[in-house]
C-alpha cells in the first residue's frame, strides 16, 4: 500500500509543495528550502520504513553515491542526511522533459539525438571513473531542459565497486529493453554494460522504438541474447552495432568513445578508439540460458513485490500535463558479497596513425546489390581485374552477419564489404557451407595493400581480385 501524500507538510526547513513521484526507496517532492529560499527536489524515505535499518543503509549509500559525481550532466545534490528520524536527499530540481516523453512525440533527428547521448556519455564516464555503474540507462532516466541540456538521473540502482550486498537475493532491478546480455547471467558487470544500454537508447531515440519487441519479456531477453540490433537506415548503424555487440569484450570500450564514434559517423568519418577485433564473433556460452531462466523468475518476484508495495514508479509530468521532472527517484542495488575487481576500461593496442587512402573507383550499380545487408554502407562488387585488397574481417554466421559486418566497418574507417560467393573466384566462396561476408580495405597498388595489411595486423590478409589466382594465396 502506498504511503500518504505529505504535500503541504514540513520537514525541518523544507515545505513540501507537491508529490512528484515515489519509488521503492522513497518519495520525491517539489519542496521549498525556507532557510535558503530555493525550490528543490526533496527525496524522503517513507515514514513507515524509516526504522528499517536495511532501507536506511541503502538510502545513505544512494546519497553518497550520487554526491560523489561532479559531472555537469548529473543532477547536483545540495544536501543529505536525517531530520526528525526521516532520511532525505536535497537535489536541484530540473524543469524539463524526460527523453521518453520527447521520443513519444516522434523520433529525433540523428544530430539532436547524438548531441543528447554525448552529454549522457560524459556523465557515465564520470561515474565509471569513480568506480560506479549506472545499470539503468534508459530514456526515462534522461532529463532534457529547454536548451537541450541533458541530465542523467536515477543513480538509485547504481552499483558501487567493493560495496556489500544489501538487496535481497534474486531481485532483478533495471529495464529489460536496454539491458546488456551479460546482465542476464551471473558475470561481474563492467562499464560495457552501460555502453550497451546507451547504444539501445540511441537506437530508440532515432527510430522511436526500442531495438527489440516489447510484447513479452521473453522476446526482449531473446533479442538481447541472440539477435543483433536491427539497422536504423542511418549512418549511425555501424556505431550502434559496435556499441551493442553481444560479446562485451568486442564493444566500443567506453561511453565517451561511443559518443565520439557517433559524432564521427555524422561527419562522414569514424575515429573511435576501439578494442582490437577478435578473429571471430564469440557467442554467449551455454550458461547464459540458465541465467535467462533465472532472470525471468527474478522478474516475476520483482513484479509481485512491486504490486504488493505499490512502489514501482517513474516520475514524469505535472497535474497540468507540463512536464516537471525531479532527479534520482529509484532504488539502490548493491553488488554481490564478493566485491568485483576495480572497474577499468582497457583499450587493446595502440591507435594506428591516420592514413590517407586514395579513392578506388569500383563498378557498382546505383541500387543496392544482391546480398546487401541493409547497412548504411552498401555492399560492393569490385571488378576482378587484378587489383589487391586487404581483408580485415570475415563474417560466416548467418545469424550475426549484420552485426558483425557493421561492427567491422565501424572499426576500420574507409572499409567496404562484399559477399565472396558473388565476387571473384580467387576468394573462398563458402565456409562451413555458409556464404562469407568479408570486410576489406582497398589499396591503390600492391605496395599500398601490403602497407595496409601490416598496419592493421592481426588476422588481416591480402588477396588479388581476379579469376586466375588460386584461393588462399596471400599477395603480401
Amino acid at each position: 500500500m502506498a504511503t500518504p501524500d505529505e504535500s503541504g507538510s514540513t520537514l525541518g526547513p523544507y515545505r513540501l509543495v507537491r508529490l512528484l513521484g515515489r519509488g521503492g526507496m522513497g518519495e520525491v517532492y517539489e519542496a521549498v528550502d525556507e532557510v535558503k529560499d530555493r525550490t528543490v527536489a526533496l527525496k524522503i524515505l517513507p515514514a513507515h520504513l524509516a526504522d528499517d535499518e536495511g532501507f536506511r543503509a541503502r538510502f545513505l549509500r544512494e546519497s553518497q553515491t550520487v554526491a560523489r559525481l561532479g559531472d555537469p550532466h548529473v543532477v547536483p545534490i545540495h544536501d543529505y542526511g536525517e531530520i526528525d528520524g526521516r532520511l532525505f536527499l536535497d537535489m536541484r530540481i530540473v524543469r524539463g522533459r524526460d527523453l521518453r516523453s520527447i521520443i513519444d512525440d516522434g523520433p529525433l533527428p540523428p544530430g539532436r539525438a547524438v548531441a543528447i547521448i554525448a552529454q549522457i556519455a560524459g556523465a557515465l564516464d564520470a561515474a565509471h571513473s569513480s568506480g560506479l555503474l549506472h545499470r539503468d540507462v534508459k530514456p526515462d532516466n534522461i532529463l532534457v531542459d529547454e536548451n537541450d541540456f541533458a541530465y542523467l538521473v536515477d543513480f538509485g540502482i547504481a552499483q558501487t565497486a567493493g560495496a556489500t550486498r544489501l538487496t535481497q537475493t534474486g531481485t532483478a532491478i533495471g529495464s529489460f529493453a536496454y539491458m546488456a546480455p551479460e546482465r542476464f547471467g551471473d558475470a561481474d558487470l563492467t562499464p560495457a554494460s552501460d555502453v550497451y544500454s546507451l547504444a539501445c537508447v540511441l537506437y530508440e531515440t532515432i527510430t522511436g522504438s526500442p531495438p527489440f519487441a516489447v510484447t513479452s519479456i521473453e522476446q526482449i531477453i531473446s533479442g538481447h541474447l541472440s539477435r543483433p540490433v536491427p539497422p536504423t537506415g542511418t549512418v549511425l548503424d555501424p556505431v550502434i552495432a559496435a556499441g551493442s555487440m553481444k560479446d562485451r569484450a568486442a564493444r566500443i570500450p567506453s561511453c565517451g568513445a561511443f559518443a565520439d564514434a557517433a559524432r564521427g559517423a555524422l561527419a562522414g568519418q569514424y575515429a573511435p578508439t576501439l578494442v582490437a577485433p577478435s578473429a571471430q564473433y564469440v557467442p554467449l556460452p551455454p550458461e547464459s540460458h540458465r541465467g535467462k531462466i533465472a532472470l525471468i523468475a527474478a522478474l516475476a518476484a520483482v513484479v509481485v513485490a512491486a504490486v504488493a508495495t505499490g512502489t514501482w514508479f517513474a516520475v514524469r509530468g505535472t497535474d497540468q500535463g507540463a512536464p516537471t521532472t525531479a532527479a534520482d527517484t529509484s532504488t539502490l542495488l548493491e553488488p554481490s558479497a564478493d566485491p568485483p575487481p576495480p572497474l577499468t576500461t582497457t583499450v587493446t593496442g595502440t591507435p594506428a596513425p591516420t592514413v590517407t587512402r586514395p579513392t578506388i573507383t569500383e563498378t557498382t550499380t546505383p541500387t543496392r546489390g544482391a546480398g546487401d545487408l541493409g547497412l548504411s554502407t552498401p555492399i560492393t562488387s569490385p571488378p576482378c581485374d587484378g587489383r589487391t585488397v586487404t581483408f580485415v574481417y570475415n563474417a560466416v554466421d548467418p545469424g550475426t552477419y549484420v552485426q558483425e559486418v557493421a561492427t567491422a566497418l565501424a572499426r576500420h574507417p574507409g572499409s567496404s564489404y562484399l559477399r565472396t560467393d558473388r565476387s571473384c573466384s580467387s576468394l573462398r566462396q563458402h565456409l562451413n557451407g555458409n556464404p562469407v561476408y568479408a570486410v576489406y580495405l582497398a589499396g591503390s597498388s600492391l605496395a599500398e595493400t601490403c602497407r595496409i595489411k601490416a598496419e592493421v595486423g592481426g588476422d588481416a590478409y591480402a588477396r588479388r581480385l581476379d579469376d586466375v589466382t588460386a584461393v588462399g594465396v596471400d599477395v603480401c
